[in-house]
C-alpha cells in the first residue's frame, strides 16, 4: 500500500472535529500509522497516510465550520480558520462566533447579538526532533479518542507554553498554563469560619512520557498539578519536564494539587484497546479521618468490520470517577479553568456508558447511531470538603459513600445522524435523538424529556 506523509500543512488537525474520527479509524485498519497516540491534536506532519483509502480523501484540514446543536438550549457557533505554514513554522488563528447561550463559553454578548473569542491560534516551531509551540489550542492528554481524565480539551479554551522533544522510541512533553486568578478563602471546609481571602495567581502543568512499540502500542506515564497562591513565582523547576513537582511540594512544603495518570493503546487486527487510569490522592495505608481513594478510570475499545460486516466501525468506552476527585480544600487548588473541568467534562462523582456505530454506505455518505448511558452524582468540583484541614481533627469522617453520591441523576441519550460529502472540499453533518433523564438536576422523581439534535457544515482545504 502506498503510503504518503502530510507535509502541506504543519498545523495540528483539530481532535474536536471530525477529522479525528476518520483518523481514528484509519489507525484501527492500520492504514495510518501515528507513532505517538497519547496527545491530541495531532500534528499534521507526524501523520502517515495510505494514499489511495477513500477514508484519507476526507481527512482535509477545516478552513471554515458552523455547528448548531439543539437539545434544551439552542445554539449555533461560527468557526472560521486561517493558518499558514513556511518551512518549520506554523501559525493558525480560529475565532469562535457564538449565537445563542448555554453553559459553556464565550459567555458575554455582545448588543444581545452574539458573543465571541478565539477557539484556537498559535505560533509554533519544528526541527528534528523539537517542537515549540505558544498559544491556545484544545490538547487532550490520553489514550480516549472522546473523553481523556487528565486532559480533555473540553474546558474553556486554554493558552499553553508547550514543547516536546522526541527521541526515537521515546517523547518528553511538557504543558504550563496560567489559569485564571481566583479571589477566594485559602481554605474551605465544611464548617469553616475563615474569613480571610486571598487572590491567588494559579497555574497548571503536565509532563508526559511516551514510550511506543512499533505502530501497535503506546505506553505513556502523565503528571499534572494545579498550583499557586498569592504573590506566587514561577521558578526553573517548573519548567523541568523531567521531574515530577511532588518532590518540590514535598521539600519545600509547596501546596500543589497532584494527579498522576498512566495510560495505554494497543492496535492489531482491525481492533483497538486503551485503557487509563488517574490518581488523584491513593491512600497506601487507612486514613485516621477515612479519606477514601480519589480516581477515575477509563476503558474503552474500537473495532473496524464488526461481525464481519464491512465498512463499519464501532466504538464503546466507560468511564468512571470517584466522588471528590478533582475537588480541594484550597480553592485555588480545584480542577477546573473559569469554571469548566480541565479533565473529564462531566467532573467528579459519574460514570458514563458510551457506544457509536458508523456505517459507510458509500465513499461520500455515512450513517451512524450512538447511545450513552450516563449517572451523575451530586458532587461537583467545587463541593465545599468533608472535614477540616490544617490540621485535621480527630473524629470527623469522610462520608462512606464514595461514587454517586446523593440523588443520582441517569441520563439517556439515543442519536441518529448522517454525514455526506458535498465534494473534496465540502461536507455536511445532520442528527437526530432523543433525551430522557430521571431525577433530573438532582431532584428526585423529576423526569426530563426533549429532543435533541444538530448540523455542522464544514469547508475543507488540503
Amino acid at each position: 500500500m502506498n503510503i504518503i506523509l502530510l507535509t502541506l500543512f504543519a498545523v495540528y488537525l483539530p481532535h474536536t472535529l471530525r477529522q479525528n474520527e476518520i483518523l481514528e479509524e484509519l489507525q484501527v485498519r492500520g492504514a495510518a500509522a501515528v507513532e505517538f497516540v497519547g496527545i491530541r491534536p495531532y500534528d499534521t506532519k507526524e501523520i502517515k497516510l495510505p494514499a489511495d483509502d477513500s477514508l484519507t480523501k476526507r481527512l482535509r484540514i477545516p478552513v471554515f465550520a458552523a455547528d448548531y446543536k439543539y437539545d434544551t438550549v439552542s445554539v449555533l457557533r461560527v468557526y472560521p480558520c486561517l493558518s499558514y505554514d513556511y518551512s518549520r513554522v506554523s501559525l493558525l488563528v480560529q475565532p469562535v462566533v457564538k449565537f445563542g447561550e448555554d453553559s459553556l463559553p464565550p459567555y458575554r454578548v455582545f448588543m444581545e447579538l452574539f458573543s465571541a473569542d478565539y477557539e484556537r491560534g498559535y505560533l509554533s516551531y519544528r526541527t528534528g526532533g523539537l517542537s515549540l509551540f505558544i498559544g491556545r489550542e484544545r490538547f487532550s492528554v490520553g489514550p480516549s479518542p472522546r473523553y481523556n481524565l487528565l486532559l480533555s480539551g473540553c474546558s474553556a479554551p486554554m493558552d499553553w507554553l508547550h514543547y516536546s522533544l522526541r527521541m526515537e522510541k521515546v517523547r518528553l512533553s511538557f504543558f504550563l498554563s496560567r489559569l485564571n486568578d481566583l479571589y477566594d478563602k485559602p481554605l474551605e471546609f465544611i464548617g469553616d469560619t475563615i474569613t480571610r481571602y486571598i487572590n491567588a495567581e494559579r497555574y497548571l502543568t503536565l509532563k508526559r512520557l511516551d514510550l511506543t512499540v512499533g505502530d501497535w502500542l503506546n505506553l505513556g506515564l502523565s503528571e499534572g498539578a494545579v498550583f499557586g497562591g498569592e504573590n506566587y513565582s514561577l521558578e526553573i523547576y517548573h519548567f523541568n519536564p523531567v521531574v515530577f513537582i511532588q518532590a518540590y511540594q514535598y521539600n519545600w512544603n509547596k501546596d500543589v494539587n497532584f494527579f498522576l495518570e498512566f495510560d495505554t493503546k494497543l492496535f492489531f487486527n482491525n481492533l483497538g484497546v486503551y485503557a487509563s487510569l488517574l490518581l488523584d490522592d491513593f491512600q497506601l495505608e487507612p486514613d485516621p479521618n477515612g479519606e477514601p481513594n480519589h480516581i477515575g478510570f477509563n476503558i474503552g475499545f474500537e473495532v473496524a468490520d464488526p461481525f464481519a460486516i464491512r465498512r463499519t466501525f464501532w466504538m464503546t468506552e466507560y468511564t468512571a470517577v470517584s466522588r471528590y476527585t478533582y475537588c480541594h480544600f484550597i480553592p485555588f487548588q480545584r480542577y477546573q479553568y473559569l469554571g469548566t473541568p480541565i479533565g473529564a467534562p462531566f467532573g467528579p462523582d459519574y460514570d458514563e456508558l458510551y457506544t457509536k456505530f458508523i456505517y459507510h454506505m458509500k465513499p461520500a455518505f455515512d450513517i451512524y447511531t450512538r447511545l450513552s448511558y450516563l449517572r451523575k452524582g451530586e458532587t461537583e468540583i467545587e463541593a465545599l470538603w468533608p472535614i477540616p484541614e490544617c490540621p485535621r481533627q480527630e473524629g470527623i469522617f469522610f462520608p462512606k459513600n464514595n461514587f454517586l453520591s446523593g440523588i443520582v441523576q441517569k441520563n439517556s441519550t439515543i442519536e441518529t445522524g448522517i454525514r455526506f460529502y458535498f465534494n473534496k472540499y465540502c461536507s455536511a453533518d445532520v442528527r437526530v435523538g432523543y433525551f430522557h433523564a430521571k431525577n433530573f438536576r438532582h431532584e428526585r422523581g423529576r423526569v426530563e424529556n426533549s429532543f435533541v439534535g444538530g448540523c455542522c457544515f464544514t469547508l475543507l482545504y488540503w
